[in-house]
């Protein structure tokens, strides 16, 4: 029996050609996957989704639905854990994520506040140092007067308000919040003078409604429907571009209708810490998008008369830089808008 000797050398030579094959499948593989998907990062064990309301804000119900909804269908396998951090209207939440850089396992709920605290408290932007995701959810505004006054309209509101200078008493959270931008917007479109009467947050607001104390609120349509319907309120303007198509809402004119140009709304979404990496942006992105297609949402969103359109990342900078400079110019005409020092 004769034995076959392998120099060594054609050995070595079969090993570094497979090596070679090997590498170049890989690669062709790699780039054989869809673009999105190769880039996707997927974060590893629980993520948390920070707010800076406390429990039962509307931020937090909404996280708290979306992550319930994440979890269950299976969109995101990662626990999702809502946490408050409350303070400095929203500024102890933002501060702690910015604190965050490069941190796969958290976010920030996108509010109101991020945009407008800064600027009526004098200080630096935040929302252009985070990594923005996504904005995926709209909410519209009404106005509801007292049940016995005798505005029915808009047109009567400002009619009213032009006969006594702050003579109609409006209800709001702090200062520079959306119920105190909207009276600013009423003012403006109707040349009047109303009387803002600012409470610590919007509870505190709307009980001094109820108790009859102010004549004026502002309101999201699921706030204000049971409060018709128990009559204690009545609507006279959605703040919308266009009729909401709900029989609830259906006969309720836009402010536009009625001839005042006052169109204001609410929205919300998140956004990463600084430097988050693009695979774990694409990993959100791609989860927002199935969360907004997903028929249990859209239920959820429907019955509370709200919209979830998706700004995907791609778009989001953009979208909250346009966001920031309409809250910006809107609170220089009120007056309250701060230069941040140094500047």
């Amino acid at each position: 029996m004769t034995l076959r000797h392998t120099p060594i050398r054609d050995t070595q030579h079969f090993r570094l050609r497979r090596t070679a094959l090997a590498a170049l499948g890989a690669t062709l593989a790699f780039a054989a996957l869809p673009t999105g998907l190769s880039a996707q990062t997927a974060p590893t064990g629980p993520i948390e989704i920070t707010t800076g309301t406390s429990p039962g804000g509307t931020p937090d119900v909404l996280m708290r639905r979306a992550a319930k909804i994440l979890n269950e269908q299976k969109i995101i396998t990662n626990p999702l854990v809502v946490q408050n951090r409350t303070g400095g209207s929203w500024m102890v939440a933002a501060n702690f994520v910015l604190g965050k850089k490069g941190d796969k396992n958290i976010v920030l709920c996108i509010a109101q506040p991020i945009l407008t605290t800064p600027i009526t408290q004098g200080l630096a932007t935040v929302y252009d140092k985070l990594t923005p995701i996504s904005m995926f959810i709209q909410g519209d505004l009404v106005l509801v007067v007292q049940p016995s006054s005798p505005v029915n309209n808009l047109k009567d509101l400002i009619t009213l308000a032009g006969q006594r200078e702050r003579g109609v008493k409006v209800a709001g959270a702090q200062s520079g919040s959306t119920d105190h931008m909207v009276a600013g917007l009423v003012e403006k479109a109707g040349k009047v003078k109303l009387n803002y009467v600012p409470f610590d947050g919007g509870g505190a607001a709307q009980a001094a409604f109820l108790g009859g104390n102010v004549d004026l609120m502002t309101l999201t349509p699921s706030e204000a429907l049971p409060l018709v319907k128990s009559g204690k309120a009545k609507m006279i303007a959605i703040l919308a571009e266009n009729r909401r198509t709900e029989p609830e809402l259906k006969d309720l004119a836009t402010a536009k209708e009625q001839g005042f140009d006052v169109v204001w709304g609410q929205a919300w979404g998140l956004a990463g810490p600084p430097d988050l990496d693009a695979g774990t942006v694409k990993f959100w992105d791609d989860a927002i998008a199935k969360l907004v297609a997903n028929p249990e949402w859209q239920a959820s969103i429907k019955e509370n008369f709200l919209r979830s359109e998706m700004i995907p990342a791609s778009q989001a900078k953009a979208h909250l830089a346009k966001l920031h400079d309409l809250h910006l110019a809107l609170l220089k005409d009120l007056g309250l808008a701060k230069t941040p020092a140094g500047q």
